[in-house]
């Protein structure tokens, strides 16, 4: 099992120990799903992660599965937090977990919830936030860096082409949501924000076949679904549609539906996906 150790902090002009003789001790980390699992190896030094979820060494689901191999996998459960004794315990709002917080505190564990992003100014903040909690606050301003030139570095389109994001089940993404705030910043429109959808929410196929979009963005269509979670998908006028307007999947290889600094994957796949594409016109439903 990985164990936290000392570290001592560089002074970037002197290049020695910022307090002479003095080192930092670590905060020890368990993460209980994925999305934490995502932050915490991309800022955390590996002798203070104790544990991943077990969803981190998923290769379906998880971009890094590599890294993660080298910890002990977890399945988010109270018992296995108590077992580890980690300082800090990082899990989501839905964590199952959070009516025994009280319990974990008492024996020194200290439970971090992570909020989901609605748009990438929140993952910028979060990662800082979590890097400050964790003690890795300079990796946090080094990762935010990079993201925010990679932010600055994505072409806004010149035509803003009405786009529609779709799920097998005809979940779409409305106002409020970080699907919303990627595809503002590509220099799109979200067809599902301009119907009046506000977070997640469903567009009616009989709409969709009546006012296409010029553009549909599906997401984990390449994944398989239950019958009952993919009629949507499977409808014929849908495979007619999409046979007619421009579609780009979104990349099954990055956690981008995490909301976080991965979304920055998805925005450049997209982009890249456009340029190949090239001009797209607007597409006239069948009568």
């Amino acid at each position: 099992m990985p164990a936290a150790s000392a570290t001592a902090e560089t002074h970037p002009a002197s290049g020695s120990p910022s307090s002479a003789g003095a080192t930092e001790q670590l905060p020890s980390v368990v993460s209980t799903n994925l999305c934490a699992d995502l932050l915490l190896l991309r800022l955390g030094r590996p002798e203070q992660i104790l544990s991943v979820s077990h969803q981190a060494q998923d290769p379906v689901v998880s971009p890094v599965t590599e890294r993660a191999a080298g910890y002990p996998a977890n399945q988010g459960a109270v018992e296995e937090l108590l077992y580890y004794g980690p300082d800090i315990a990082l899990t989501y709002l839905g964590w199952s977990g959070r009516p025994h917080s009280d319990l974990l505190a008492r024996q020194g564990v200290r439970t971090v919830p992570l909020p989901y992003p609605q748009d990438l100014d929140d993952a910028l903040e979060m990662t800082r936030s979590l890097a400050q909690t964790i003690g890795r606050a300079a990796a946090g301003e080094r990762a935010t860096a990079r993201a925010t030139a990679r932010i600055a570095a994505l072409p806004s389109q010149p035509h803003p082409y009405r786009t529609l994001y779709l799920r097998p089940n005809g979940g779409t993404a409305g106002r409020d949501t970080y699907i919303d705030a990627m595809i503002q910043l590509l220099g799109l429109r979200n067809l599902a924000a301009e119907q009046g959808i506000r977070g997640w929410g469903r567009m009616p196929l009989e709409q969709v076949i009546a006012e296409p979009p010029d553009l549909i963005l599906l997401g984990y269509f390449d994944k398989a679904q239950p019958p009952s979670q993919s009629r949507f998908a499977r409808h014929p006028l849908l495979a007619d549609l999409l046979a007619r307007v421009p579609t780009i999947g979104m990349p099954s290889d990055s956690a981008w539906g995490c909301g976080g600094l991965e979304l920055i994957d998805a925005a450049e796949h997209i982009a890249a996906q456009l340029e190949r594409l090239g001009p797209v016109s607007s597409p006239r439903p069948n009568r």
